[in-house]
């Protein structure tokens, strides 16, 4: 059982109602948690421990989670909703008053595939920026992208292989997406098939920035360690931020820009960044499954180095 599972406990028992409310403190934060019905007990208890591995999960990027008490809404959704088969159905992250993650899920999935979802680790690190314009999205959403891949490699829920796997697949599925728009162009369209390109051209310029920061200091910086400087000085924000305000801010934390002149290079140039001559120097070949991963390319040892978390 997690820690403070006897609170828990007793806490279900008076909860009462259409909704079970617990609190843990997990990462540095205390997570306020809704789980509505119809969800038995015993369900509740293994949810609770699954977001809350969850959180310890996000918390390897730099140590803490990015809001010290965020709101967690658990949502029984209808069966024969799109997706519906899936354990997670759907999740978003609202920002009205305290940050606030909804997970729309279904309850009669065995624990297991919780665990294996992408879509809690996905919203929980939404939090590591403030919320973003509607024009930036690909940010926002690009950055998540890259983290639920990387957080779930460092935990173990994802092998190395199958998290490039994912990433580099993603690449190929934003390159296809509208070549016509510029990143700005995509994510203020409103053009639904669209999507792909708003999602994975964010976590190109992450992998991007990433690697930068960890070659020019030779590994004493990184997208983790920028971004908990950003939690430290600025989060949670109650503002909208732009996507410039937000490169320039990091910008701020470094000797020599990095964010700035990568949203200069293709924030409003058409097309996709060209990813696949950066995968072959990390190391990675992508396959069918999981990528096979190379020790002897010139960026392979920076590849390692984003694959495991902070000491």
């Amino acid at each position: 059982m997690i820690p403070g599972s006897l609170l828990f406990i007793s806490m279900l028992a008076a909860s009462g109602g259409d909704v079970i409310h617990a609190q843990q403190e997990v990462a540095g934060a205390t997570l306020t948690i809704e789980i509505r019905q119809p969800v038995d007990d015993e369900k509740a208890e293994k949810l609770i421990e699954w977001l809350c591995d969850t959180a310890r999960l996000v918390n390897q990027a730099y140590g803490r989670f990015p809001n010290p008490a965020p709101r967690i809404v658990v949502i029984p959704s209808a069966r024969n909703s799109r997706d519906g088969d899936k354990a997670v159905i759907f999740g978003r992250v609202t920002r009205r008053g305290q940050e606030t993650v909804e997970l729309f899920i279904n309850a009669d999935r065995p624990i297991d595939e919780f665990y294996s979802d992408w879509t809690a680790t996905h919203e929980f690190s939404h939090l590591m920026l403030p919320l973003l314009s509607q024009r930036y999205r690909w940010i926002s959403e690009g950055f998540a992208s890259y983290y639920q891949n990387i957080l779930m490699s460092r935990s173990g829920r994802y092998t190395p292989e199958l998290a490039w796997q994912h990433i580099g697949d993603g690449f190929g599925r934003g390159e296809a997406s509208r070549p016509e728009l510029t990143l700005n162009e995509a994510a203020t369209s409103g053009i639904r098939d669209a999507r792909m390109k708003i999602y994975w051209s964010g976590a190109a310029i992450a992998l991007l920035a990433d690697i930068q920061l960890r070659q020019r200091s030779e590994g004493r910086q990184s997208l983790d360690s920028v971004l908990g400087q950003l939690q430290q000085c600025c989060l949670p924000s109650s503002r909208r931020w732009s996507g410039v305000r937000l490169f320039e801010k990091l910008d701020s934390f470094l000797d020599k820009p990095v964010f700035m002149p990568l949203y200069r290079q293709f924030a409003d140039t058409r097309g996709f960044p060209d990813m696949q001559p950066v995968l072959q120097s990390l190391g990675i070949r992508l396959g069918s499954i999981e990528a096979a991963l190379d020790n002897q390319q010139p960026l392979s040892s920076i590849r390692r180095a984003i694959d495991h978390s902070i000491e």
